[in-house]
C-alpha cells in the first residue's frame, strides 16, 4: 500500500490525543472524546480546512490506536498499521462532514451530566490537582475547584455552569467520594462571584496571549505540531505555573526595550527568533 493513500502517514496519535504511550484503553477513549468535543465544528468559530483537518487528525489517530495499537508500538508507523486493508472506509469518513452540532452536543450533555462516567471525571481530576503543600491564596491554574472547569467536558466558566459543578462536587464531598484536604471547596465558598470572575479573566488573558503566539509561529513558518504543544502548555494541562512564563516573556520583552530606548506596551508580542527558539524548546522539553 503506498504511503500517499493513508490520510496521515506521519502524525503521531498518542501526541495528537495529548497522552502518554502507556494511556489505558478507558483513559484513552476519555480523552478522545474530550477532545471531540473541544475541537468540534459549533466550538470552531472559523470552520476553515485547517480546523476539519484537525478534527479529523483526532479521530484517524484515536482509531488507529483502538484498532491498530500494538502494531503502532512496535513499528512506531502508521503506514504498518494499514498494511493488507481496505482503506475504503476511511475515504468515506474525511470525505464527508461529521455529524456533530448543537444539538447531538446537547444530547451529550444531558447523557453525561450525573453520569457515573462524570462522576469518575470529576474525581480522577480533583485527586490528580491536589497538592501537598497547597497554596494559601487563590490561584485559578492550580486550584482544584477551579481546574474542574478546564477539565471536565461541558463545563464552562460561567454562572450556570458554575452553579452545577459546585453543587456538583458539594454533594460528591458530602457522600464522601472525595475529599477537601486542600481546602479549595471551602476558599471557593467564601467568594465564588469574585474567583469565577478571576478564572474567567484568567482563562481570556491566557486565550489573548495563545492567538498571539500562535500568530507569530504562524508568521515565523513554524511547524504545525507546535499549535498544539503551545495550547497545552497555554491551557495549563501540565499544571505548571503559566504565570512563570508570562512573567520571563515580559520581562525578557522589556528589558530588550529598554535596551533599544523603546518603551514596550505589547510585551510578549516583541518575541524575536532566539527568544521564540528558546521557548519552542521548552515546550517540547516540558511534552516529553
Amino acid at each position: 500500500m503506498s504511503e500517499s493513500s493513508i490520510p496521515f502517514p506521519d502524525i503521531d496519535p498518542y501526541q495528537v490525543l495529548q497522552v502518554q504511550q502507556s494511556v489505558s484503553e478507558t483513559e484513552l477513549r476519555k480523552c478522545y472524546r474530550k477532545l471531540m468535543l473541544r475541537y468540534h465544528p459549533d466550538k470552531t468559530k472559523d470552520w476553515t480546512p485547517e480546523a476539519k483537518e484537525k478534527f479529523h487528525k483526532i479521530q484517524f489517530a484515536f482509531e488507529i490506536l483502538e484498532k491498530f495499537r500494538d502494531v503502532y508500538d512496535k513499528t512506531g508507523s502508521v503506514e504498518a498499521c494499514f498494511n493488507g486493508t481496505d482503506l475504503e472506509n476511511w475515504k468515506d469518513l474525511f470525505d464527508t462532514d461529521v455529524v456533530i452540532d448543537k444539538d447531538t452536543i446537547e444530547q451529550d450533555k444531558v447523557k453525561y451530566r450525573g453520569s457515573s462516567d462524570e462522576t469518575q471525571d470529576i474525581c480522577d481530576s480533583w485527586r490528580s490537582n491536589e497538592q501537598e503543600k497547597p497554596k494559601k491564596r487563590y490561584v485559578p491554574d492550580e486550584d482544584q475547584f477551579a481546574l474542574l472547569f478546564q477539565e471536565i467536558p461541558h463545563v464552562e466558566a460561567n454562572e450556570e455552569d458554575e452553579g452545577y459543578i459546585y453543587d456538583r462536587v458539594s454533594k460528591m464531598l458530602k457522600d464522601g467520594l472525595i475529599q477537601d484536604n486542600n481546602g479549595s471547596f471551602a476558599r471557593w465558598t467564601q467568594n465564588r462571584a469574585k474567583y469565577l470572575k478571576g478564572l474567567q479573566n484568567r482563562l481570556a488573558k491566557e486565550a489573548k496571549l495563545a492567538a498571539s503566539m500562535l500568530s507569530d509561529m504562524k508568521s515565523k513558518s513554524q511547524p504545525v505540531d507546535d499549535e498544539d504543544q503551545l495550547r497545552q502548555l497555554i491551557q495549563k494541562k501540565n499544571k505548571t505555573s503559566f504565570d512563570s512564563l508570562i512573567s520571563k516573556l515580559e520581562s525578557q520583552a522589556v528589558a530588550k526595550g529598554q535596551r533599544k530606548g523603546k518603551k514596550n506596551k505589547r510585551a510578549h508580542a516583541e518575541i524575536d527568533d532566539e527568544e521564540f527558539a528558546k521557548l519552542r524548546a521548552k515546550v517540547t522539553k516540558r511534552r516529553g
